[in-house]
């Protein structure tokens, strides 16, 4: 029964260690990611709509928490973008590049 009771606190201690490293993983991870994401600072507005940014969806993503992955708020600030620029129709009815017959071919010959 001795050895159930240290085999039981052994497993709760290897979840515990392999916790921490997961986590300490990922901080490091995200401090990386942190310090890439505020090269993009250093862009101007119209680099960044290249891009499918803003000024704010960079500063929204380095205000994250420190344990929050901030590269993924920009992914899906761009695909929020994209999908908004999308569903605007265009401001007039484009015109064709090719101009429509209305006539028959075969009327005028």
């Amino acid at each position: 029964m001795v050895g159930s009771i240290g085999s039981a606190t052994s497993l709760s201690g290897r979840v515990l260690v392999q916790w921490v490293s997961r986590t300490g993983r990922e901080l490091v991870r995200n401090l990386r990611q942190r310090h890439e994401i505020k090269a993009l600072t250093e862009l101007d507005d119209r680099m960044l709509k290249d891009i499918g940014l803003t000024r704010g969806d960079v500063q929204g993503a380095l205000s994250e928490s420190l344990l929050h992955n901030p590269s993924m708020v920009l992914v899906r600030s761009a695909e929020r973008h994209s999908r908004a620029e999308r569903a605007v129709p265009p401001a007039r009815p484009v015109r064709p590049v090719v101009p429509l017959v209305t006539r028959s071919v075969r009327a005028s010959v």
